[in-house]
């Protein structure tokens, strides 16, 4: 990276309100890699080879979405125009939950809490505003909701997946 480029990319970053909870948010996408991994080898230990293979995949392709739309908006500035600022966490972050919830629809409860959560840190953060947000969920959204809707009828027909009290067919 050219000098020039390094500071003005420093000068461009964000100051956090609490640095102190910085760490927090750095860590939220990691640990969410961690808990799809977690799961992952879970569905090995299970038997449910499908998921197994298909979780890493899905997650891939999810990620390959959000850093797409990351890079065109990087290179074409098209949210700068509105005076607003790509969160590519953000879009990371639906991205795995995305990913988590073609495999596995019943943790939705827990999937929109840490969501909310996340995106109100980063707020609270000064990251990013809550237009940014918005709108990078809208343009990632609507992609990432294509692709799992593509992707839901392969995940549909793993068996016996679903915990106790869910129907796998459903």
């Amino acid at each position: 990276m050219r000098p020039d480029l390094l500071t003005a990319t420093l000068a461009a970053a964000p100051v956090p309100r609490w640095p102190a909870v910085d760490p927090l948010a750095d860590a939220v996408n990691p640990a969410l890699g961690l808990l799809l991994f977690w799961l992952a080898l879970a569905a090995w230990r299970a038997g449910r080879c499908r998921e197994v293979v298909g979780l890493p995949l899905t997650l891939v392709a999810m990620l390959c979405v959000a850093y797409a739309l990351a890079y065109f908006d990087r290179a074409l500035g098209i949210f700068g125009l509105f005076g607003l600022d790509f969160s590519t966490h953000g879009a990371v972050h639906l991205a795995a939950w995305t990913a988590l919830l073609v495999w596995q629809p019943w943790r939705w409860p827990w999937a929109l809490a840490v969501t909310l959560a996340y995106h109100a840190l980063m707020l609270a953060q000064g990251y990013h505003t809550i237009h940014d947000l918005l709108a990078t969920a809208a343009v990632v959204g609507l992609p990432l909701a294509l692709l799992a809707t593509g992707l839901r009828p392969v995940a549909r027909r793993r068996a016996g997946s679903a915990p106790p009290g869910h129907n796998a067919r459903s």
